[in-house]
């Protein structure tokens, strides 16, 4: 190979490396521009990240605001509650305001339900701009709401002025409210701030006594005083907002509800018993709630004497019987009217009394100047471990360290009721309440766990009485006392008043067992202190007939009775007399009872045998005539017969007259009979479809009785005709 070969090649191999390395530097421009490029995206990227957080004026916080905005507005769009309207075929049967012209109730009938009747709630309606305006006043008022200066103030006033006030201070926000709907606006600040927000109406209505929600999409049911249970047109629809409205129910009682504490039993405003649940915790159906409502003013014994829940006499009676620190209980259902009933009958209490009542909701409201109130306190304590809880019993024990004449206790169903046993038989006056629907179930829950009250013990209670929720012969519902004993010794219980349903009058049916022994302590003899109950039901009556109701009215009139009873006898005597009533007509109704009632007891039976004064009895009278009773000498006459054509006659007559059922040693007894003949015309009436045979208890054991049929009551009824 030549020279120049030689170097043409060496050329041509410099050409290559350079063309190599030419190739090389384009690729390594085109990967750092790429690399620059992408260093610049993430750059960019980066800034964008870094505005998105400033998000001071950004595009960020824009679309979050219109977000939320538009959240916000579909929150707002979504129904909380549903008020279903009436319509035009439905048959509106009452209708009154609760605050004119804002609120209005309508009772209708449906007649897609079978003519069933609904409580249909009808409110003021707000504009989309005017329910914005109070939704802004609500959470503004949350937040600036200046407080009252004193506690004299009027909290709503305050807070309707502090509205005014703030509306002005931002008008620039709180456009297009004008003087006319501004009353409107004001409503539902007062109703949604201060009240009740949904239910507002129907705890304003004091015709209802009940208020109960089941849960979500189910309708609230009211209990009306005119058309008992009956469904609303008001339901809660929205799950968590059920849930918020349950812990401020339990907030305004001062209460705390959780998942953790699901249960709450509390005192609202206004002395309103509440009872709720929250969440699926211990209710599968969602959050439930029932408020069962309580009159501002206590219903006083003169109201329940107008109503019918107990007549003048048994009034009287029991009036004498408080007196005397006699210990006494009233049994009965579920809304029988218990509480009510107790809180009435402590007007009767002397003036110098010390009373202590003892609750674990604050129910009782006693016109009583001298009184202690105790209330348990419950531990929220996780756990076996309850710090801090205060039960009834450690209530019940303290109070007998405050030397009370008179120990009340709200409702007893526990360990409290051994030591109130305890304190009641050491001579201490004790009253209380229990649910049972007879007294022989009464003693049982007594006897039995947790409450463990010896039977030797259940003497040392005097009276109980038997109050229930029952139909009247017009067909309507309404509380009557039913029956009241006089408790002898455990297992012997004597029945002195019973409620008669077929006239709807109260009779006395046995000789009292108390009389003659508080007699005895006081040194007079029997029918003294008959006279005394007759003179205390005449001031009763005259109470009732000049309309003295207000619970302070009636005992401010008690109280006079105690320090110048025959000053206020005689007023009474005179305003009676010029009303047209007679006086002398005023007295106790009586009906003829057989001696199968439980026999006295041997101190009872030792006080007659030494007893020189003479023994009184009354003489019979008719249940429907209302004659006074006649005091005559005890002699051994006959009982008088009742007049009838024949002993079927009698036997059905009789019959009705004690209620239309009676135990076959009454019936014997009372018609004077032999038990041969008497058996032989009751099968008649038997296969006559007259009466039917049927089991009753005397002295709390069963025994073989007779009752009614329908039409044994009505040829009983042609009879006494």
């Amino acid at each position: 190979m030549s020279g120049k070969d030689i170097d043409k090649q060496g050329e041509n191999k410099n050409e290559l490396v350079k063309e190599v390395k030419q190739a090389k530097s384009i690729e390594a421009k085109k990967t750092d521009d790429k690399i620059v490029e992408k260093d610049k995206v993430e750059k960019e990227t980066e800034k964008k990240k870094t505005k998105k957080k400033r998000g001071i004026f950004g595009k960020y916080k824009k679309e979050k605001k219109e977000e939320k905005k538009k959240g916000k507005e579909e929150e707002e769009e979504k129904e909380r509650v549903v008020y279903l309207e009436v319509q035009p075929e439905y048959e509106i049967v009452d209708e009154y305001w609760i605050q004119e012209p804002f609120a209005k109730v309508k009772i209708a009938k449906l007649p897609e339900l079978g003519g069933q009747k609904v409580y249909f709630v009808e409110e003021a309606q707000l504009s989309p701009n005017e329910k914005k305006v109070v939704d802004k006043l609500i959470d503004i008022l949350s937040v600036e709401l200046n407080p009252p200066e004193g506690f004299e103030e009027d909290i709503r006033k305050h807070v309707i002025d502090e509205a005014r006030r703030l509306a002005e201070k931002y008008k620039k926000a709180i456009k297009g409210v004008t003087e006319e709907n501004w009353d409107k606006i004001l409503y539902y600040i007062e109703r949604d701030l201060l009240g009740y927000g949904p239910i507002d109406v129907m705890m304003r209505d004091f015709r209802l006594e009940d208020i109960s929600c089941d849960g979500i999409n189910r309708a609230i049911h009211v209990w009306h005083r005119e058309h008992e249970s009956i469904p609303t047109n008001v339901i809660f629809v929205d799950k968590e907002y059920l849930r918020e409205f349950i812990i401020k129910l339990a907030h305004m009682a001062g209460k705390h509800i959780s998942a953790a504490f699901p249960i709450v039993d509390a005192m609202l405003p206004g002395r309103h018993r509440l009872a709720a649940t929250y969440g699926e915790e211990v209710s599968p159906r969602g959050s439930t709630f029932t408020i069962r409502k309580f009159r501002e003013k206590p219903l006083s014994i003169i109201n329940l004497l107008e109503s019918g829940n107990l007549d003048e006499w048994t009034a009287a009676y029991l009036w004498f019987m408080l007196e005397n620190r006699v210990t006494l209980m009233v049994i009965g259902a579920t809304a029988a009217g218990k509480t009510t009933l107790l809180n009435s009958l402590t007007s009767f209490f002397k003036p110098g009394f010390k009373v202590v009542t003892i609750e674990e909701t604050p129910e009782l409201n006693l016109p009583h100047e001298n009184w202690v109130q105790l209330v348990s306190r419950e531990s929220y304590g996780l756990g076996e471990a309850k710090v801090g809880e205060i039960t009834l019993f450690d209530l019940v024990k303290v109070s007998l360290r405050y030397r009370p004449d008179y120990i009340i206790v709200g409702e007893i169903r526990g360990e409290e009721a051994f030591v109130l046993f305890q304190a009641m038989s050491t001579g201490h006056g004790g009253m209380s309440t229990m649910h049972a629907d007879s007294l022989d179930r009464a003693v049982k829950r007594l006897v039995s766990p947790p409450m463990n009250v010896s039977p030797a013990y259940i003497p040392s209670l005097n009276i109980v009485v038997l109050t229930e929720r029952t139909i009247l012969p017009t067909g309507q519902f309404s509380r009557r006392i039913r029956r009241i004993w006089e408790i002898e010794d455990y297992g012997r219980y004597r029945e002195i008043v019973r409620w008669n349903p077929t006239t709807d009058k109260h009779e006395i049916i046995n000789d009292s067992y108390l009389i003659p022994r508080l007699a005895e302590f006081q040194g007079k003899a029997p029918e003294d202190v008959l006279e005394e109950i007759r003179r205390r039901q005449v001031v009763l009556t005259w109470m009732k007939f000049t309309e003295i109701r207000d619970m302070k009215d009636v005992s401010k009139i008690i109280l006079e009775y105690y320090v110048s009873p025959q000053e206020v006898y005689l007023r009474a005597v005179q305003d009676l007399e010029r009303l047209g009533v007679k006086v002398e007509k005023i007295g106790p109704r009586v009906v003829a009872v057989a001696q199968a009632s439980p026999r006295s007891s041997r101190e009872s039976q030792v006080f007659i045998r030494e007893s020189t004064k003479p023994v009184v009895r009354r003489v019979v009278e008719e249940a429907v005539e209302e004659k006074p009773v006649k005091m005559v000498s005890e002699e051994p006459k006959v009982e008088e017969e009742v007049k009838g054509p024949s002993l079927q006659d009698k036997i059905l007559v009789t019959l009705l007259k004690l209620g239309g059922e009676s135990d076959y040693v009454s019936l014997i007894n009372l018609l004077n009979v032999r038990k041969n003949e008497f058996s032989s015309v009751v099968r008649d009436l038997i296969r006559a479809k007259m009466i039917v045979p049927v089991i009753t208890y005397v002295e709390n054991r069963p025994t073989l009785g007779y009752k009614l049929t329908a039409e044994g009551d009505r040829r009983a009824r042609e009879l006494s005709k």
